[in-house]
């Protein structure tokens, strides 16, 4: 009996033992000491250091600028990638007509009638499909746009009107595109951590690039803008605090990732429109129209106009 109980003791004394050794060791590998954390006289146990929180740093995918553009056309590319688009997006407003109104004769040369929900279906169809892209072709962002006007590099701008971005200014029922802005807020939160934003950075009025779309059936235009992990980017310009009545305002160019700095308003031939609401100003569309001008408060997700289009511009390697 007395060997039994013995034995026990033994047994359990040795896997004590060997917790505490395995112990030391954890602790050890963390440059740590046991005794660090016994309790001395007149002085305060010591707390294991807290881990960081894990960060993941944010960086855009495009370059600020690129060397030259050139407009979606029927060309191979265009229609592989429209016909991939509204393979997903058949039956709403961001549906691409390939043909005539016959439907029988296809349509060619430059595609016309591009408005914001039409560009956001052909990036969500790039983004699902990278075999469509050997050469990497995405849509401009407002940035290259403006970079391209300032070099020089954008011929007939003037004859074009393009749909370049969303604006965010807040996701309110009262507001503009609710459901959209709703939507878009959402998928934000979601993937929060992914566009490098706060929580505070949520509530305030962002830019969003490259947004992709989901059909939704209870959506006006039968799609929502939603997060595009990894491609998706959503930034805060101070000249969108510039709202308000008859804020209009002289520029040059918006190279402040697209917009004009709040110093250089007033200087300038071109006009930027912002919103004339001060609250409840909900989502809009970034459009630089045919006359150069920009608006930041274009309420219109799906405005139809013969001389909307999308420039395309090889950008550099995606992030892996």
């Amino acid at each position: 009996m007395t060997d039994l109980i013995g034995n026990k003791k033994t047994e359990r004394i040795r896997s004590a033992e060997e917790l505490i050794a395995q112990g030391e060791k954890v602790l050890a590998e963390a440059g740590l000491r046991a005794e660090d954390f016994l309790i001395k006289p007149g002085k305060a146990k010591k707390e294991p250091p807290k881990a960081e929180p894990e960060t993941q740093e944010h960086t855009p995918i495009f370059p600020g600028s690129v060397s030259d553009s050139f407009i979606l056309s029927y060309n191979p590319f265009g229609i592989a990638l429209i016909s991939k688009s509204n393979e997903y997006f058949q039956g709403t407003k961001a549906e691409i007509p390939l043909m005539q109104a016959d439907n029988q004769t296809p349509l060619k040369g430059e595609v016309q009638n591009m408005y914001l929900l039409k560009r956001l279906a052909l990036v969500t169809a790039l983004y699902k499909n990278p075999g469509l892209n050997p050469d990497n072709f995405w849509p401009i962002s407002p940035e290259q746009s403006e970079r391209l006007l300032h070099d020089g590099k954008m011929p007939n701008a003037s004859t074009s009107w393009e749909d370049l971005a969303l604006l965010l200014y807040g996701h309110s029922s009262k507001g503009q595109n609710p459901v959209e802005a709703k939507a878009l807020y959402e998928s934000m939160k979601r993937y929060q951590r992914e566009l490098g934003l706060s929580k505070s950075d949520l509530e305030k009025k962002l830019v969003v690039v490259n947004a992709g779309l989901e059909k939704n059936d209870k959506a006006p235009h039968g799609v929502v803008p939603v997060v595009l992990p990894g491609l998706t980017e959503a930034y805060h310009l101070d000249v969108l605090e510039k709202v308000g009545p008859n804020q209009e305002f002289k520029f040059e160019y918006g190279l402040d990732r697209g917009l004009p700095k709040i110093d250089d308003l007033g200087k300038g031939t071109r006009t930027l429109y912002m919103p004339s609401e001060t609250a409840n100003i909900g989502l809009r569309v970034l459009v630089r129209s045919g006359y150069l001008d920009v608006s930041a408060g274009y309420g219109g997700l799906c405005s139809s106009n013969a001389v909307g289009r999308v420039r395309f511009a090889p950008q550099g390697a995606k992030k892996s």
